[in-house]
């Protein structure tokens, strides 16, 4: 047991809760003298099936249930009084068809949202009772959803709006959620404490058929915005009245949402001064002209805030002309970390990034192939010719990801990889697809040891080649130093 523990993980059968059988075990030894005194959160993953011997039947007839329950939070308080958020999910390999009456379920939602100050519920849409009891719950995300209605969701949305601060949903093809913005009276729903708003959905929805509100402003306070796949609504409503607040914001691209945003003028040269994170997606039709039509994508997206301190760019881009990527992207001198996980790159093109954006650190794309280095010039003699010629280069480039590709040849992407660890004073860290691991570091030891490099180990042996399984170092930039570094490059 450790007492310095923050974040409890308990997972069980949902109807031990209920038969009492959870208490008894958390009551057994070695459980019974278990404290955690300094436990923020707890992680509770229901198993939805019928774990014991018990049916349902004889768990809606027994008037212990609700003891059962209250006696299980109860503990749950005891052992771990400063526990302030919960979590509860549902197992991954929970069947369809075997959830319990959802009587149950609502008195043990209802129990910990009267014990819990934050609450965050996961779990396949299910019936839920509304009753005063489940009206401060905070966070909300349906994850794992097979099949079933969306209405039950959308009406504990809607009960919870004046509490709710994270809104995650998982919407499949035909779910209406004009009730999360509309009540029945025609009168619009605001939610004003929420920051993160979150749809996932398919790709083949149409956005011409989505609701339209005009005149709503639900989300006045949104920090984070993702539409995964196109947007359920039909209109700029999730954008209006937060254009101050927004600072993180992720878009599934079609021509559709393009002229809407546009027609509304959502994104203006003023418009967003808060936003720092942007990520773009896009399925091209297959009867444009991909690389033109990704063009149109990319420069529509880098329009997004112009004046905003953008730190993070993540872009879809499978053909690009590197050349007007890295023209546009070079407009946003701010940016940090930068995904373009589909597009190759030779080590010249990632020099032109360091160029164009000083501030880079993370970088994520492909390998490409060719090697543009002078071919009259001997291997032994490139290190040297690369210090003279580009060193120093990019203080703050740390990380370098790069994807797989057809034809992947690790040899080359080391070569590059030692060379921008020769003019990058700080690149320490390449991470690659975790079964080229031991390649790579077998390879960047052979060459490390050849003539030309050798005189470098010292630097060199610092670089670290992972598998994207490790851990990647994150942006970790002293604020003093980055407000400083991004006034001296914005003026």
């Amino acid at each position: 047991m450790n007492l310095h523990t923050k974040k409890l993980r308990l997972k069980l059968s949902e109807d031990y809760i209920y038969n009492g059988l959870a208490l008894e075990a958390l009551l057994r030894e070695p459980y019974v003298d278990y404290t955690f005194p300094k436990a923020r959160s707890l992680d509770l993953k229901l198993d939805l099936s019928r774990g014991s011997d018990h049916s349902a039947d004889d768990l809606i007839i027994s008037p212990n249930v609700e003891a059962h329950i209250h006696a299980f939070v109860r503990h749950i308080r005891q052992i771990a009084p400063m526990l302030q958020k919960v979590y509860i999910g549902s197992t991954s390999d929970t069947a369809v068809g075997t959830h319990l009456p959802s009587q149950q379920f609502d008195t043990l939602v209802a129990q910990i949202c009267q014990s819990i100050p934050d609450i965050e519920l996961r779990f396949p849409s299910r019936p839920i009772r509304m009753d005063s009891s489940l009206s401060a719950i905070r966070r909300l995300v349906n994850d794992n959803r097979e099949g079933g209605s969306i209405e039950s969701m959308v009406q504990l949305v809607r009960h919870n709006a004046l509490t709710l601060q994270h809104l995650d949903l998982n919407l499949l093809e035909g779910d209406d959620i004009t009730g999360l913005i509309q009540n029945a009276d025609g009168s619009y729903v605001q939610y004003p404490d929420l920051h993160t708003l979150r749809f996932r959905t398919t790709r083949d929805r149409d956005l011409s058929r989505q609701p339209v509100f005009p005149g709503a402003v639900p989300f006045p306070c949104l920090r984070n915005l993702n539409f995964l796949f196109t947007s359920p609504i039909g209109d700029d409503t999730p954008f209006r009245g937060n254009s101050a607040t927004l600072g993180s914001l992720g878009l599934y691209l079609t021509q559709n949402m393009i002229a809407m945003l546009r027609r509304n003028k959502v994104f203006t040269p003023t418009s967003h001064p808060r936003l720092q994170y942007v990520r773009l997606e896009w399925t091209t039709n297959p009867a444009e002209h991909r690389s033109a039509s990704e063009l149109e994508y990319m420069k529509f997206g880098l329009s997004i805030g112009p004046n905003a301190l953008v730190r993070q760019f993540c872009m879809a881009l499978f053909h690009p002309r590197l050349g007007s990527v890295i023209t546009a992207i070079g407009k946003h001198k701010c940016i940090q970390v930068l995904e373009l996980a589909h597009t190759s790159m030779h080590i010249m093109d990632v020099i032109a990034l360091l160029k164009a954006l000083p501030l880079l650190s993370h970088l994520h794309s492909k390998a490409l192939l060719t090697d543009p280095l002078p071919n009259n010039i001997p291997e032994h003699e490139i290190p040297a010719y690369m210090i003279a010629n580009y060193s120093p280069m990019g203080r703050w480039f740390r990380c370098w990801r790069i994807s797989n590709s057809p034809n992947f040849n690790y040899q080359i992407t080391v070569r590059w990889a030692l060379l921008l660890a020769l003019i990058c004073p700080n690149l320490d860290y390449v991470a690659v697809l975790a079964e080229y691991r031991e390649l790579f570091m077998a390879h960047m030891q052979k060459m490390i040891a050849s003539s030309g490099y050798r005189q470098h180990v010292t630097r060199l042996r610092r670089l670290l080649f992972g598998g994207w399984s490790d851990h990647i170092p994150s942006v970790e930039i002293a604020q003093a130093k980055m407000e400083a570094t991004t006034a001296a490059v914005v003026n």
